[in-house]
């Protein structure tokens, strides 16, 4: 059985507490990314370049506060493996918005308009879920997919808008039926896990980490099953 790596990426105590208990709960180990700056996009390419040759020996699980995060994950381990993944992004609000003028500096959500135009990333490899009757037609187009990898994006604002940085209505009473279908569409074989990240997760708001973990690894539990990620 593969566990993946847990790796905070910034955070303060409640989300080291979060991520620590999350590592424990999965049985896996936790790793602690310092230094990667004040641009969690650059931060996050950083990073896949330094784990990059861990990476298929594992799936990532990373912890961030900024979403930003996960287009510097994606672009850096395509540069890194010269492969395009699947990009699933789970996220109740569609952040995609525009800012060409300023190519240097990625904001929470317009890492996908980044990854559109500069890292010339093929609109047909995203798909994004803003509701949970959504998901019934990307599973649908998912499994008719080529062999390839996916790279799993959850904003905390899908399903658990009380610990999010921007709230929505969006509550987690189907998340867990959700990570069993996609596990089941793993388990098939075609598309491999590469990683995840969990993000938009406000340090203020999560009071109790060790509570929230043991709720996380429960959804996510099916994604890391012996057979899924073989």
């Amino acid at each position: 059985m593969r566990k993946p790596w847990v790796v905070l990426a910034g955070g303060g105590k409640n989300l080291s507490c979060f991520a620590l208990a999350l590592s424990r709960f999965l049985g896996t180990l936790c790793v602690f990314a310092r230094g990667l700056g004040d641009e969690p996009f650059l931060g996050g390419k950083r990073l896949s370049f330094v784990l990059s040759p861990w990476a298929f020996a594992r799936p990532f699980l990373f912890v961030a506060e900024d979403h930003a995060f996960t287009g510097g994950v994606v672009a850096g381990f395509r540069r890194a493996f010269s492969l395009v993944p699947y990009l699933l992004v789970l996220d109740a609000h569609l952040d995609l918005f525009d800012s060409w003028n300023s190519p240097s500096f990625v904001h929470r959500g317009n890492f996908l308009a980044y990854l559109l135009r500069w890292e010339r990333f093929p609109e047909d490899r995203i798909f994004v879920c803003s509701s949970l009757d959504a998901w019934l037609l990307i599973h649908r187009v998912l499994g008719s997919v080529s062999s390839g990898f996916l790279y799993l994006s959850w904003d905390v604002d899908f399903g658990l808008p009380g610990v999010a940085h921007f709230p929505s209505d969006v509550s987690f009473e189907h998340l867990g039926g959700l990570f069993k279908d996609l596990a089941s569409l793993l388990a098939r074989g075609n598309v491999r896990l590469l990683g995840m990240d969990l993000v938009e997760l406000s340090d203020r708001k999560v009071l109790h980490p060790v509570s929230l973990a043991f709720q996380v690894a429960r959804f996510l539990s099916p994604l890391f099953k012996e057979g899924v990620l073989q």
